[in-house]
């Protein structure tokens, strides 16, 4: 069991202002295990990094400087994967990324939001409609359980959809991202989407909590 876990995340801006509710929305959503790791004593960050490249390089660094910490890093996959696909095999060979494993990094150490965080979102269409009130158009959204088949794009067009009649008038990743992350429901979200399951399930094993 380790005594030091730093979660290396994409997203949150670039700036104080947008950073550090993103990691307190991301905490937030992970509080099952937080708890857990209070309650061992163990460290525990969680790191938003802003861009996807800012978070792989943040990432590679504390693997270098910081080897007795069990360091992890969670980006979007950008694309559609099969939930059995091998997560850093994706990232080295998808354009744009290119990314090697660092030594001393398994499959674990490496966790995707597939296709993007917006995904964990349309798994609990429920916490969305609490979040934009009124007129939220749930028919505009995929069913909970194909959130993970649906691309970026079609993940956008259906958020856009479905919040036009609200009073919002759109889903912003800023502005909405961090308090939706406080609002889903983990049991959802991890039901639904096996990528999410997967990243509770390699952090548990970590902390050596037992659900």
């Amino acid at each position: 069991m380790t005594k030091d876990i730093a979660i290396y995340i994409e997203g949150g801006g670039d700036t104080a202002e947008t950073l550090g509710p993103f990691r307190a929305g991301m905490s937030a959503f992970l509080k099952l295990i937080v708890d857990e790791v209070r309650k061992r004593k163990i460290r525990w960050r969680v790191i938003a990094c802003g861009g996807r490249t800012q978070a792989y390089d943040a990432f590679l660094d504390a693997m270098e400087k910081e080897p007795d910490v069990h360091n992890v890093l969670l980006v979007d996959s950008e694309d559609v994967i099969a939930s059995n696909a091998k997560p850093w095999d994706h990232v080295k060979n998808r354009e744009g990324d290119k990314w090697n494993k660092p030594a001393g990094a398994d499959d674990a150490r490496l966790q995707l939001m597939v296709a993007c965080m917006e995904a964990w979102f349309l798994a609990d269409p429920a916490a969305l409609k609490k979040h934009f009130g009124g007129n939220f158009n749930e028919k505009a959204l995929p069913p909970a359980n194909q959130a993970e088949t649906r691309t970026k794009t079609a993940i956008a067009d259906a958020l856009a959809k479905a919040t036009k009649p609200t009073k919002a008038e759109e889903y912003q990743k800023i502005r909405d991202g961090a308090k939706l992350l406080e609002k889903i429901n983990p049991v959802e979200v991890r039901k639904h989407c096996k990528w999410c399951e997967r990243l509770f399930a390699a952090l548990n094993a970590a902390t050596g909590v037992k659900e």
